[in-house]
């Protein structure tokens, strides 16, 4: 994990069950333990899946962009606080008038990662748990259990909403989720509150270049598990390699020698919002992507298969019947 130094933190109460936020006037006092929740926290949000990349948008007359950099670019204490609470307002008023978007704890940061100085917003969103009660009622001890709707995400839990802005070229990193903004699904956090345009995330790239590469094998190749293997392989071997993914690659490998598939993929790919020729993914997704390959028969069997299993045809072998079924033999194993 790379080194997270926070230079200055401050947290604004966001809650609209109540008229106005409470927007703090000091920096918050770091103990250890705060200062290990905020960079487990950031450290999680750098290698999340949904992730995406964006840049500011030219100035607007209802933003300038030119002042905003400025403002969040200034590691002075008191400019800092300021800029965090003009930022916090906004989202409040913003969820105020618009329910949907969920009420929080929101945390402004300057911190330093991969050799980077950064203002961060990460917005804890509230979550409704239950917790004891305890009370005295005359020399009687009473307990119970209460629903707590302001507790906020802890540090195993993932944030739904961040915004990491990197100050020496304003690239910036944003998770963000759509709500309803006056009767329309957006997303607000990037649109109305930071002005930014931004890339698809790693998971939503990988997925589309699964399921345009599955829609394309159907097409030309029907149900062949042969070619849903080779693509699941390709896609994995870049992922382990360099932790990019190639499109030119994944092409050749599943649609080798078929011209039409070829240029039929890469036009699916790029009508998906995939415009360039490789991209690349975060440890979560490394993790995750193209480990089995399931496999369903028309009666309902289903078939999980580790995709390095699939590499060798010394561990299965996938035999056409002359009726048009499919076989499917299992080799050399140990049931258990």
């Amino acid at each position: 994990m790379n080194d997270i130094i926070i230079d200055k933190a401050i947290l604004h109460i966001l809650d609209t069950s109540i008229d106005a936020p409470v927007l703090a006037d000091k920096l918050m006092s770091f103990s250890s333990q705060a200062d290990e929740f905020l960079k487990t926290h950031i450290a999680r949000a750098m290698e999340d899946g949904d992730i995406k990349k964006g840049g500011f948008k030219e100035d607007a007359e209802e933003f300038n962009t030119e002042g905003f950099k400025g403002a969040i670019s200034n590691l002075e204490p008191a400019a800092f606080i300021v800029v965090s609470q003009q930022l916090a307002q906004n989202i409040f008023d913003l969820a105020l008038a618009n329910p949907g978007i969920p009420a929080a704890d929101v945390l402004m940061c300057h911190f330093k990662y991969d050799n980077g100085i950064y203002f961060g917003i990460l917005k804890f969103n509230y979550k409704q748990s239950y917790i004891h009660h305890f009370a005295m009622v005359g020399e009687e001890k009473e307990t119970g259990i209460i629903k707590q709707n302001a507790t906020i995400a802890n540090e195993n839990q993932k944030l739904e909403e961040f915004a990491f802005i990197r100050l020496d070229d304003f690239s910036i990193l944003i998770k963000e989720k759509k709500y309803e903004i006056n009767g329309a699904k957006e997303f607000y956090l990037s649109n109305r509150i930071l002005n930014v345009t931004t890339d698809l995330s790693p998971k939503t790239k990988v997925k589309i270049v699964e399921k345009a590469a599955e829609k394309v094998i159907k097409e030309y190749y029907g149900d062949d598990p042969l070619k849903v293997s080779q693509l699941k392989t390709e896609l994995k071997t870049c992922v382990d390699e360099s932790s990019i993914v190639e499109i030119d690659r994944i092409t050749n490998a599943v649609f080798d020698g078929n011209i039409s598939a070829q240029q039929r993929y890469k036009d699916e790919v790029a009508q998906k919002g995939i415009s360039h020729g490789a991209f690349e993914v975060t440890s979560e997704i490394e993790k995750t992507v193209a480990r089995k390959q399931k496999i369903t028969t028309d009666t309902g069997i289903e078939i999980s298969l580790p995709v390095n299993y699939l590499e060798n045809q010394k561990n299965i072998e996938f035999i056409m019947n002359e009726d048009g079924t499919m076989s499917i033999l299992i080799k050399s194993v140990n049931i258990r």
